[in-house]
């Protein structure tokens, strides 16, 4: 591993902000930091910058202990929330700074500062002042900075969190191109899901100071570890219920039959089930038996369209059930009976401590 954390634990007065963690990240990945706010994963970022110190633990990069060492010492760079451009210097001057401060001779500023030009494609802008730069273009000449040193590592604090929704979609595409061609390894901290599953090569769950898992995307996705996972990464229904005699089979509170993927409850047990919304499968009311293990009986209260796919906000009793289907197959009207239906296989199951019971 190119970058370890060996126990690192931060505290503040009696609060763990930071809790044990101990990763190791690979030469070449883009690895996230996902979770809610307040988690920790911002102190986590800093205590690898060097902006924060561990109040326990050890931090390597390439096989040396920097714990002691200061950020400008360990060869590493951050690129933060607010792009931090010097209003009144120019794109070239606002990247050639940092290298001026490190008393670089003239022609090697020159060199890198058309090196970064050129992979962030930044030409024609160089005499520019950030007010004179769009949103996209600020941002990339913060990346800019942040990888003009030639670091051993990037260090992104929600770089995205101040773009609208279409031009943070083209950021990710360009901050994933400029990780693989480069090689080095990008970590990246958010809250936002999309952007860590749409970049990451892991992604490290972070709750309560703690890493939750840590686990390659897909794996975090398609196979969440824990109950919380589950509700925190994709859209789901959560069920709650008792386990039968065979421990296979889950009776939720709202009356819904769970057959389970595989035994692994304790029988009479409490337990938690998650069905993502694109898991959901819908029919016309009538097509097959309108009750039974994994299918529920429906009303369509409200569609929303979403490009390519449609949200259903299905009415089951008391409480709504979520189903995203694409718009290929055929849609459904508000008022309009349906039966939801899903596989056992499409069902985590987690017991009542949240951890993965089948």
């Amino acid at each position: 591993m190119y970058i370890t954390l060996d126990g690192v634990s931060r505290q503040y007065g009696s609060v763990w902000a930071i809790d044990r963690v101990t990763m190791g990240i690979a030469r070449n990945e883009f690895v996230s930091l996902l979770g809610p706010s307040g988690s920790g994963k911002t102190t986590l970022l800093r205590i690898i910058a060097g902006l924060e110190r561990p109040s326990q633990g050890r931090v390597l990069i390439d096989g040396v202990d920097v714990t002691e060492l200061p950020p400008h010492k360990r060869g590493v760079a951050m690129v933060f929330q607010e792009f931090l451009l010097f209003p009144h210097r120019t794109v070239w001057e606002n990247l050639a700074f940092p290298l001026r401060m490190l008393k670089l001779p003239a022609a090697e500023i020159e060199e890198r500062v058309r090196w970064v030009v050129g992979i962030l494609s930044l030409g024609g802008l160089e005499k520019r002042y950030p007010n004179q730069l769009s949103g996209g273009q600020q941002q990339r000449v913060a990346l800019g900075r942040g990888l003009v040193g030639r670091p051993k590592a990037l260090l992104l604090d929600e770089p995205l969190a101040n773009l609208d929704r279409e031009l943070r979609q083209e950021m990710e595409v360009e901050i994933r191109r400029h990780q693989t061609a480069l090689g080095i390894p990008f970590i990246y901290v958010t809250h936002n899901q999309e952007e860590a599953l749409s970049m990451s090569d892991r992604i490290a769950v972070v709750r309560r100071g703690r890493i939750e898992d840590f686990a390659a995307r897909t794996e975090i996705y398609d196979r969440p570890k824990t109950a919380f996972i589950a509700q925190f990464v994709g859209r789901s229904n959560r069920f709650e219920g008792t386990a039968d005699a065979g421990g296979n089979r889950l009776a939720t509170r709202c009356g819904a039959r769970l057959a389970l993927p595989a035994p692994g409850l304790t029988p009479g047990s409490p337990a938690l089930a998650f069905i993502k919304n694109e898991k959901l499968r819908l029919d016309a009311a009538g097509t097959g038996a309108a009750s039974g293990p994994n299918r529920i009986a429906c009303t369509v209260k409200d569609v929303i369209l979403r490009g390519a796919y449609a949200d259903y906000i299905l009415a089951f009793g008391e409480r709504e059930l979520n189903a995203s289907r694409p718009r290929s197959e055929r849609s459904f009207l508000a008022g309009e009976p349906v039966l939801a239906s899903f596989a056992p296989g499409d069902i985590d199951v987690f017991d009542e401590k949240g951890e993965q019971a089948a």
